[in-house]
């Protein structure tokens, strides 16, 4: 192979691995729809999509951005009410060392669409014996399939924002 076409191939494979990573992470400034929970939200602008393959129960795609990260999870077919999947997320955040011992707090909530939910938080520390330095906000529904899911929006005390989560609970949808 002549050098230039060697040249020329270095140059293909730059141009495609930026489109890929272009791909994978771009600005998102509008309505985000994460499968396969078949639910989106518009958490608003700045935030950065990454895209990438989900397993149940992870769902694509993950939000990034200064104010903290927004992912979502599809919970087990077992769970077939909201106070159970509730309940459910709530042991497992009992179970997390980490975890701040009563912070756990939950609130109904109703979208803008009329899809109900309960919003749940708590704090915990990412060193053992650190402050509480991490905020998780999980808001949970279902989809149309009656499969339940949680949106969390996880934080610190100094990026939380009450924008970002007054916008998840208003703006979610089954889509």
């Amino acid at each position: 192979m002549s050098p230039r076409n060697v040249g020329r191939l270095i140059a293909l494979a730059i141009v495609l691995a930026v489109l890929g990573i272009l791909e994978f992470t771009t600005k998102h400034n509008g309505r985000t729809t994460f499968t396969p929970a078949n639910v989106s939200i518009n958490p608003g602008k700045g935030w950065r999509s990454i895209e990438m393959p989900a397993d149940p129960p992870a769902c694509s795609p993950q939000l990034s951005s200064r104010d903290g990260i927004i992912n979502a999870v599809v919970l087990d077919s077992d769970v077939t009410d909201l106070q159970g999947a509730v309940d459910k997320l709530q042991a497992a955040f009992a179970a997390n060392d980490q975890a701040v011992k009563d912070s756990f707090k939950q609130e109904p909530f109703t979208t803008d669409s009329g899809l109900a939910g309960i919003h749940i938080s708590y704090s915990a520390h990412s060193a053992k014996d650190g402050p509480a330095d991490v905020h998780t906000h999980s808001f949970v529904s279902h989809n149309m399939y009656k499969r339940f899911f949680s949106i969390s929006y996880i934080t610190s005390p100094e990026t939380e924002s009450p924008a970002v989560i007054q916008a998840i609970q208003k703006s979610m949808r089954v889509e």
